[in-house]
């Protein structure tokens, strides 16, 4: 699924670059409105499905969301998983950052934006198909230093997107970023997956947008100031740090929590 998403918008990025370039901007936001509703009424169809279910559920949204709450405060390891996800949203929000610095401190014009998204999403695309393979293979000591490693990589190629001049090497470290990015989470998700209990499997994950999210939009807007106010270049070593320390702090926690374990 994450490798047919990212490449659909490969595509799209492509094409949206193109329309940017050839039509107005009013012209382009009304298309992107017509495929919100589009995707619209393609959900609606599932309405009497979710209806059903949540008549079998017996139970409130709110109440079963609190129940979920109070099912991963008895789940250490879920618990863990979900701030790991969050710290990596909160890399993540480079993006935010990197649509000043294009944009703004470069002058370049929306499309060369818009075709940078293409070594972004193609990450996303390289990490399925390599993710996969790796949850297969790896153990759960070796998916836990991918994930720390992986952050640790995101900080390093953060630093290298905003103090990169050339567009080439710009678009490289955005795809090592991203297949760092995607592939961690990837990963994080099909730990998510054997951690839970299936019937608490669609609370857990709804909680997960929500935190996963909630850390990326605050990212977002403290980085978002923070790069006007100081440069991007500065902001961007700051955010590198953190995703260094926190790779770091998660590999040291791994490797303590299992001596913990054999000593039990």
């Amino acid at each position: 699924m994450q490798g047919t998403t990212s490449f659909l918008i490969i595509v799209c990025q492509g094409i949206a670059a193109i329309l940017v370039y050839v039509f107005p901007y009013r012209y382009n936001f009304l298309l992107d409105a017509a495929c919100y509703l589009l995707s619209l009424l393609i959900l609606l169809r599932l309405l009497a499905i979710a209806t059903a279910s949540a008549q079998q559920a017996g139970m409130s949204f709110f109440g079963r969301l609190q129940e979920g709450f109070r099912y991963i405060g008895g789940q250490s390891k879920i618990g863990q998983v979900l701030l790991y996800q969050m710290a990596e949203r909160v890399c993540g929000a480079y993006y935010i950052m990197l649509m000043f610095y294009v944009l703004q401190e470069r002058g370049e014009g929306l499309y060369v934006f818009g075709l940078l998204d293409i070594p972004l999403v193609l990450g996303g695309v390289l990490a399925g198909l390599a993710a996969g393979r790796l949850a297969e293979r790896l153990s759960e000591r070796g998916i836990a230093r991918f994930q720390g490693w992986a952050l640790i990589a995101m900080g390093l190629s953060i630093v290298a997107v905003f103090h990169i001049k050339p567009l080439l090497g710009l678009a490289v470290a955005i795809l090592f970023c991203s297949f760092a990015s995607f592939g961690s989470s990837i990963l994080s998700v099909t730990k998510l997956q054997k951690l839970a209990a299936p019937a608490y499997l669609a609370r857990v994950f709804s909680i997960r947008e929500m935190a996963t999210m909630g850390s990326f939009s605050a990212s977002c807007l403290v980085l978002g100031f923070a790069a006007e106010q100081a440069g991007s270049a500065s902001v961007s070593v700051w955010l590198g740090m953190f995703g260094v320390a926190a790779g770091g702090v998660w590999l040291w926690s791994r490797r303590q929590l299992q001596k913990l374990g054999q000593e039990e």
